[in-house]
């Protein structure tokens, strides 16, 4: 296995970034609904994720940035930092286990739907300028 310290480091940083950012952003949108169940703040997170991603992608695509330190640095580190499946999955089935099966259907909808859009619109917007 050839181990490649600057890429290390490179995902590493960008993942402790990325994850100060999602937590702040998540503290933030969940305050604005303080007695609510769903949960905003990952939401808030994803589809900000998905936006950026698509904008960054759209760049890195048409504008052919080639450097692959800085790619892992922002689509590994802080956009995988950023994102996250796993809360996501989680959030979902803890809304599923305690009875709020619309509210579970429809965070599933928003982030994969709003998601898949906002990547497309991230990356339209690039090429829209280009």
């Amino acid at each position: 296995m050839n181990v490649d310290l600057l890429k290390i480091i490179a995902v590493g940083s960008g993942g402790f970034i990325g994850a100060v950012f999602r937590y702040l952003i998540s503290i933030f949108a969940q305050s604005q609904f303080p007695s609510s169940k769903f949960p905003y703040g990952t939401v808030a997170a994803n589809l900000i994720g998905c936006l950026v991603i698509g904008f960054l992608a759209g760049l890195f695509e048409l504008k052919s940035w080639a450097n692959p330190e800085f790619r892992l640095f922002i689509f590994v580190g802080i956009l995988g930092g950023f994102t996250t499946f796993s809360t996501f999955s989680h959030e979902t089935f803890l809304l599923w286990e305690n009875g709020k099966f619309l509210m579970s259907l429809l965070n599933i909808g928003v982030q994969v739907i709003f998601g898949f859009v906002f990547v497309w619109v991230g990356f339209q917007i690039v090429r829209l300028f280009s």
